[in-house]
Formats: structure tokens, C-alpha cells, sequence
């Protein structure tokens, strides 16, 4: 008997879906129509499972000259479509699924509209998906999961620009190139180092474990240089330092996120990151109670709802393989 997986249909709606929830204008509306396709259908469930997996294959070859040829020539051919934002994608993970699967991590180094001067490789990784990368300079970046960085082409300076996400980075060593990462309208500068850096809806957030930064953010008119251990925020109110925490602020590394009265739309904003099961909170009253503790980065939603259920906060009104519904208890 064949696999479920050779559907062809369902193989390339999965391919539909990867491009779908990577495209710049994903919305939250597109992430909830894949739960319900998700879990529509045994073969959709084993199409995109597939579609990960094969993974591990093509990062060994994402380099290869015959592959990036591949997606280069479909791109060429998306140009002459009707324009949508995501057909590029959606062409390169049909490429991809062509010889055995599609990456977690999507290499584009021909994007049609970038989205700013320094854009030329782009990098993305899924949901539940992190990722060592090498760059040219010999600096390694670890890309967290549903995260997004531009890698600019070598030149006088460094450059990587941060669109979603958060990536920590060990920096190679070059006094006469400085690295910079873009992020929210700041800049990081470092010289040899390794820090992290994490964009939210409303923050920066800045985390060095070693060697030094300096961080400029023209919005509010400041740098600070940050030494080991400092976290620094950046955000609609101003600067705030911590002195201490940068290993904490880095334990997505090691699949672990540590919450301090966290507000819980942002822990559960952070969590969904993790894993295809959504979270979702069904009141207001209880998105702006706040939750402290330590969650894994796998299993962190049923472990969160238990913490709360037992502390009386809130309760289960529904769970599935795609959605898990809190409400306040009453």
C-alpha cells in the first residue's frame, strides 16, 4: 500500500501552506484555516509531517548550485503571474517538494521585492523549527522557530536585519567589519561577541553573554553599550536594563522559556511559536493576568494550562490536535 503521504493534492496544499505562513502578510486568520486544514485529514496531517521532515535532506544541500538554479528559475516564471505576495514562496516549496520535501529553513536569495536596501538572503524557519547557520563571515546564527532574518551581501559592514523573531548570534571576529543587526528601527553593534536578539510587536529585546554591545536606537535618541549578563528592552516607554538574566533571556536555546509576570497574551504569544496546537485565550480578563514560571518550548501549552487550572485561573473549554481554548474560571 502507498504512503498517505503520496497524495499529490495533499503534498502540494502543504507545499501551499508553507509558502502561505511564511509570506511577509501572513495573518492570524491564515494561521487558524491551516489548524483546521491540519487536522481536516489524516493525509494532511502526513503530508505536512512529511514536508518537515525532509528537512534534514535538503539543509545539506541548500547550497548546492543545481538547487538554487531550481528555485531561481521558478521565480523567474512566478514574475510573469499575476502578482501575490506569496506566489514566490509558494513556487520554491513546490521545487523543493519536487526532489523529496521542503526545508525548515528557506534560503531566498533572489527575493522580488525586498524589503529593504540591505536584504539578500533571506532565512525562516517554521513553527517548532530552530536552526544553526553558517554565514559567510563565519559568524554562527542560531535562528529560533517562526523566525525571519535578511543577510546582507559581505561588504564594509555586517549587516542582518531581524523581520520576526529572534536569533542569537556568535560573531566572528573582524575589527574592520563591524557586525550590525537591524532590528524595530534599532541597530546592535558588535565587534566579536555573542548576544541575542528578540522583536515583539512592541520591543526589542537585546541579550549579550559575551564581549560587548552597543545598542542605538534613533527613536528615542540613545545608545548604551551592554556588557555580559546585561538584557536590555527597548520599548514604547523607553529603556530598561537588566543587569542580570541574559542566560535566561537565551533559554529558547535549550528549549526552555522562563516567564516573570508575564502578561499571558504574551506568554502565549511566545508559545505559539513552539507548536501547530494554538493556544487562545477566550477573555480579555484573562489575558492580562500575568503568569511567572519556566515552560518548555515543547509541551509548554498543556504544561501552562495545567499550572493554571491548578492554581484556579483558568480552565480547558477545548483542545484538539490544532487548538487549546482557556477561559477564566468563573
Amino acid at each position: 500500500m502507498a504512503p498517505v503521504s503520496a497524495n499529490p493534492d495533499a503534498a502540494a496544499a502543504a507545499a501551499a501552506w508553507y509558502a502561505r505562513l511564511h509570506a511577509d502578510d501572513a495573518t492570524p486568520a491564515d494561521r487558524a484555516a491551516f489548524g483546521r486544514w491540519l487536522a481536516a485529514e489524516d493525509a494532511h496531517d502526513q503530508a505536512w509531517h512529511d514536508l518537515v521532515s525532509a528537512t534534514r535532506i535538503l539543509d545539506e544541500a541548500r547550497d548546492d548550485p543545481a538547487l538554487l538554479a531550481m528555485i531561481a528559475a521558478t521565480y523567474s516564471e512566478a514574475r510573469a503571474s499575476p502578482p501575490r505576495r506569496w506566489w514566490p514562496m509558494a513556487g520554491a516549496a513546490a521545487v523543493l517538494l519536487s526532489i523529496g520535501g521542503a526545508a525548515a529553513l528557506v534560503v531566498d536569495r533572489h527575493a522580488s521585492t525586498p524589503a529593504t536596501e540591505i536584504a539578500d538572503t533571506r532565512y525562516a524557519t517554521l513553527i517548532g523549527r530552530s536552526r544553526d547557520i553558517a554565514l559567510p563571515d563565519g559568524t554562527l546564527m542560531t535562528l529560533d522557530a517562526e523566525s525571519s532574518v535578511r543577510v546582507a551581501a559581505p561588504g564594509a559592514t555586517r549587516r542582518v536585519a531581524i523581520d520576526r523573531g529572534q536569533a542569537f548570534f556568535k560573531v566572528a571576529h573582524d575589527a574592520g567589519h563591524p557586525f550590525i543587526v537591524a532590528a524595530g528601527g534599532n541597530n546592535v553593534t558588535a565587534l566579536g561577541t555573542q548576544f541575542a536578539v528578540r522583536t515583539a510587536t512592541d520591543r526589542v529585546v537585546v541579550s549579550l553573554i559575551e564581549g560587548s554591545v552597543r545598542v542605538d536606537t534613533p527613536a528615542i535618541g540613545r545608545a548604551m553599550t551592554l556588557v555580559p549578563g546585561n538584557t536590555l528592552t527597548v520599548g514604547r516607554s523607553g529603556l530598561q536594563l537588566t543587569r542580570a538574566g541574559a542566560d535566561t533571556a537565551t533559554g529558547w536555546r535549550k528549549g526552555e522559556l522562563t516567564f516573570d509576570a508575564t502578561p499571558l497574551n504574551q506568554v502565549v504569544a511566545e508559545l505559539n511559536r513552539y507548536s501547530v496546537q494554538r493556544i487562545e485565550l477566550a477573555d480579555a480578563r484573562l489575558a492580562s493576568r500575568v503568569f511567572s514560571g519556566v515552560l518548555k518550548t515543547d509541551g509548554g501549552g498543556p504544561a501552562l494550562a495545567d499550572a493554571l487550572s491548578a492554581y484556579g485561573v483558568a480552565r480547558v473549554t477545548h483542545v484538539d490536535r490544532t487548538r487549546l481554548v482557556l477561559a477564566s474560571q468563573p
